[in-house]
């Protein structure tokens, strides 16, 4: 019996410390959940949201102590009453969360009485990246402000370069915590990117040279390089080897940029890896796009989830259904229509991210219909650059080129006519693409292919595909500069880097003119496309 009786009060104490995890706001109620985080979280610059849960019990004395309390302190960007959310541009919180632009839940209702510009202070809680608790107004300079002297640099911060540490942010020197390698120093700043074409970066708001959009304010690190070698990286101002000055360059960061790419609500998971964001989009359909801990979309190869629609207090009301790979071409998301929903509409996302992993439950709530990102009419085409060919001349692998994935029957899924991808055996996950060449030789190989294909589509008028291959052909040209550099001589690495830099956006020109099916815009990016193509061809020697 008193064996019974042990094996008992341990299964008890366990119990209580999972659902204690983190603090759940008031007026929920959810107990049993695993790891809830709540709608709304969309962050801009950089971080997560967040795991929940709650429960009646009390710990004992015998049991852990709550999670660690954190002082949080930032600047009010937006208010949104509906959703019970602010958006705050948030200091570092050593051990915490790195300086970024994130959407928070509220524990009160009174917190959303504050308004864009004010300072806050706040508590938060260790495993908790969705919730303020207690905020008030606080007086003081902005976060992540720009120093009040133009010349003046923003302070060192030291973070971790290992796989998996990336997130790692701290005040001073030190060594990462799971690799135990030295911190690096590096300048953490706001600067400004194209929302879906993140190559684009500038040190102020603007517009988006790609497609028109205004810029979105994004965490990176501040450098300073010459722009004939772009292997200089220095942290401080200073003079080139032909005596020309530094320029400033920016690298993005690790959760630096947690923009909602489709007007729904961001989430981080609770691993620092998985991001996803939710929208709900006429006629009715819940569709949830993922992400890396960079914003590129991730393929759901082996997820599975399902949407539950819940009550204003976030407690189920409808039974679970299975969501399904969407049509989108980054085989990024899962959707379901749900006919009959009415706004304001709230659910609750369950999802894993591989079949033995844990459930992880996001709760969402839509006052209205999410929107897309408005971008502004494209820009007139740039003049032609000299030597690029002056007509299209197509001609048809021997391998037949890349074909343009089949049309999906999925009565479940609506939406345009985005091109979708082969399901794999498990049927609830998309075939990932097979992984890049290794060698250089075999880089440069696969580059001809996918820019041959280009070429292909283009003559048979498949404009809605073109979009694969040079997207592919960017990724392979990328790989090239980050792993294969050293085969490029020295005199022609900073051509290398500006071929990479023009092959990128001549892509995402593509891909973006392909979805308007505007053959006339997309000859000259074409011509820009193969232009670059050549050069990185030439300075390889293989052509």
């Amino acid at each position: 019996m008193a064996l019974l009786i042990s094996s008992a009060i341990l299964a008890l104490g366990w119990w209580v410390r999972q659902s204690r995890k983190t603090p759940a706001p008031a007026g929920r109620d959810v107990t049993g959940v695993e790891a809830r985080q709540s709608a709304g979280t969309s962050l801009t610059p950089s971080q997560p949201a967040v795991p929940e849960s709650n429960s009646s019990l009390k710990p004992s004395a015998a049991q852990p102590s709550e999670p660690k309390e954190h002082s949080f302190r930032g600047t009010v960007e937006k208010v949104d009453a509906n959703a019970r959310t602010l958006t705050i541009n948030g200091e570092n919180v050593p051990g915490w969360m790195a300086a970024m632009t994130m959407t928070y839940r509220v524990d009160k209702d009174e917190s959303l009485r504050v308004k864009a510009g004010d300072r806050i202070i706040a508590k938060v809680y260790d495993g908790d990246f969705s919730t303020l608790h207690e905020v008030r107004t606080a007086a003081g300079p902005t976060a992540g402000a720009k120093p009040a002297n133009a010349n003046e640099l923003p302070p060192l911060s030291w973070v971790c370069t290992t796989p998996g540490e990336e997130g790692v942010l701290e005040d001073k020197p030190g060594k990462c915590p799971q690799s135990g390698v030295p911190l690096v120093p590096v300048r953490i700043v706001t600067a400004y990117s194209c929302l879906k074409f993140q190559s684009f970066i500038q040190d102020k708001p603007g517009v988006c040279p790609v497609d028109r959009s205004e810029l979105v304010p994004i965490t990176v690190s501040l450098y300073f390089t010459c722009g004939n070698d772009s292997n200089v990286r220095e942290l401080y101002p200073g003079t080139c080897a032909d005596g020309s000055n530094r320029i400033k360059g920016y690298e993005r960061r690790s959760h630096g940029d947690h923009n909602p790419r489709h007007g729904g609500q961001f989430f981080m998971a609770d691993d620092n890896w998985h991001h996803l964001e939710g929208t709900f989009v006429r006629p009715n359909v819940f569709r949830v796009y993922f992400y890396d801990d960079f914003t590129r979309p991730l393929a759901i190869a082996g997820f599975a989830g399902t949407v539950t629609t819940t009550d204003s207090d976030g407690r189920d009301i409808g039974a679970p259904i299975t969501i399904r790979p969407g049509r989108t071409k980054d085989r990024n998301t899962l959707e379901m229509r749900l006919p009959g929903t009415t706004l304001p509409a709230s659910f609750a996302l369950r999802v894993k991210f591989k079949a033995d992993d844990k459930e992880r439950v996001f709760d969402f709530t839509f006052p209205d219909y999410s929107k897309e990102p408005a971008a502004a009419p494209p820009a007139a085409v740039a003049a032609q650059p000299a030597g690029t060919p002056n007509a299209l001349v197509v001609r048809t692998p021997a391998g037949g080129g890349t074909p343009a994935p089949s049309p999906q029957t999925n009565g479940n899924v609506t939406g345009g006519s985005v091109p979708i991808y082969p399901f794999t055996a498990a049927g609830n996950s998309i075939a990932p693409e097979e992984a890049l060449p290794t060698t250089t030789a075999e880089l440069l190989a696969e580059l001809a292919k996918r820019a041959q294909s280009v070429k292909t589509l283009l003559e048979q008028g498949n404009l809605s595909a073109v979009w694969y291959p040079a997207i592919g052909a960017k990724d392979v040209a990328l790989t090239l500069e980050q792993n294969h550099m050293n085969d490029v001589p020295e005199a022609r690495r900073a051509d290398m880097a500006s071929a990479v830099k023009r092959l990128t956006l001549a892509a995402w020109q593509i891909d973006a003119a392909g979805d308007l099916g505007n053959r006339e815009r997309l000859l000259p990016l074409y011509r820009d496309f193969s232009a670059a193509i050549a050069d990185i061809q030439t300075i390889y020697g293989t052509r």
